[in-house]
């Protein structure tokens, strides 16, 4: 039997449960703690400052992680809850088009809006709060803050924990979005204070003197989210059970020795035993995102069997039987998606290459269009018992 790992399923755990689901990733990021809650924003275009009115809506997502986690348990399934880590602001269906003829609306969190000296900088002093809407640096018009700061490390933390202690959570998820601007190789923010004077005191020179991808201040910063790991371990460590830590997000697999070029040293983590189980994300379809799959030279976000088998033997390689690896699927049918029966087969092919590789689990993050239908749940039982 393969384990198999669903994000934000549309059965209940115990239906979930009768296909083989063992875990239940939950996306609970926004809105279930007050301490985190996020606030809705606008920017028009060329105004100086963003605009702030109201709460984000979240409905009720507190008591549904809390019935969530209990119907799971009683299922036998887990719940493992994710954040997206240290994002600190997102511009909604922006798609960085220029010149615009809308003001898309935004969410960012209340610890960004009240501390905006955290949020993480470009070379040229400017973060997300100070671009113009489609003109940042990165490949998505998402801000992010920085994790030099131990303030923004205990404000990630915090809700992780909070997910485990206050909800019963098995696990937690993160879940990071690194994609670049088209052409780029290594992460352009970083340029914050505490890593400036850091580099600075250890090498006599300022880093806006040296090349961004200058590797020692490349590795600097990475280290950040290094050291967030280890703090996280840390406290789940001291809760009195296991608590299973996983990393999710895509673009940074297929060369382990480049990953810290992206902030996230993932085999680094696997070395120092901070993470338990690893989620490498595949699209199985293009979404017609205005770049490329990142670090790809495809021209398109589709990942085709081959190349997914030989990212996750490669993955394989690295971590051995240190932590766990689950090929995850990503694959939507909404706003005009492909026919869902061509991504279930697109599913079961990617899954098999998964398996082939080493593969220890088998994840998949769809829509709703998706999961109403039979022929998707089929597919997932089919890959639980193994007959792809």
């Amino acid at each position: 039997m393969i384990d198999i790992a669903i994000v934000n399923p549309s059965l209940s755990p115990a239906k979930c449960a009768e296909v083989g689901v063992r875990k239940i990733i939950s996306t609970f990021y926004e809105g279930v703690l007050k301490s985190h809650e996020w606030l809705r924003c606008r920017k028009p275009a060329g105004a100086a400052d963003i605009e702030y009115y109201g709460q984000y809506p979240c409905g009720e997502s507190r008591e549904l992680l809390r019935d969530l986690s209990q119907e799971a348990h009683q299922a036998g399934v887990e719940v493992h809850p994710y954040t997206l880590v240290a994002v600190a602001g997102v511009w909604t269906g922006s798609r960085r088009a220029i010149p615009r003829n809308i003001v898309p609306d935004g969410r960012i969190p209340r610890f960004a809006v009240e501390n905006p000296e955290y949020m993480s900088k470009a070379r040229d002093g400017r973060s997300w709060l100070d671009w113009e809407v489609g003109e940042q640096v990165l490949g998505y018009d998402v801000g992010y803050m920085s994790l030099a700061y131990p303030e923004v490390r205990d404000y990630v933390r915090a809700a992780l924990v909070a997910y485990v202690q206050e909800f019963g959570a098995d696990g937690v998820q993160l879940e990071f979005v690194q994609v670049l601007a088209e052409g780029e190789e290594v992460w352009p923010l970083g340029y914050d204070a505490p890593a400036i004077a850091e580099y600075t005191e250890a090498h006599g020179v300022n880093p806006h003197q040296i090349e961004d991808e200058d590797e020692v201040w490349t590795r600097l910063r990475a280290s950040y989210y290094t050291q967030l790991m280890r703090e996280l371990r840390d406290d789940l460590s001291r809760l009195g059970r296991k608590v299973e830590i996983s990393v999710a997000t895509e673009g940074i697999w297929a060369d382990p020795d480049s990953a810290y070029k992206l902030m996230l040293d993932w085999p680094a983590w696997v070395e120092e035993g901070l993470v338990d189980a690893l989620h490498p994300r595949f699209w199985i379809m293009d979404p017609h995102y205005p770049l490329s799959y990142p670090n790809s030279d495809t021209g398109s976000w589709y990942v085709n069997p081959a190349r997914i088998g030989k990212e996750i033997s490669t993955v394989k390689e690295v971590v051995g039987e240190r932590c766990d690896i689950y090929g995850t699927v990503l694959g939507k049918n909404g706003s005009g998606g492909m026919p869902v029966g061509d991504l279930v087969e697109r599913t079961l092919a990617a899954a098999k290459a998964m398996i082939e590789s080493g593969a220890d689990g088998f994840s998949t993050y769809v829509d709703e269009h998706v999961m109403a239908e039979c022929s998707f749940w089929r597919a997932i039982n089919q890959i639980h018992t193994e007959r792809v």
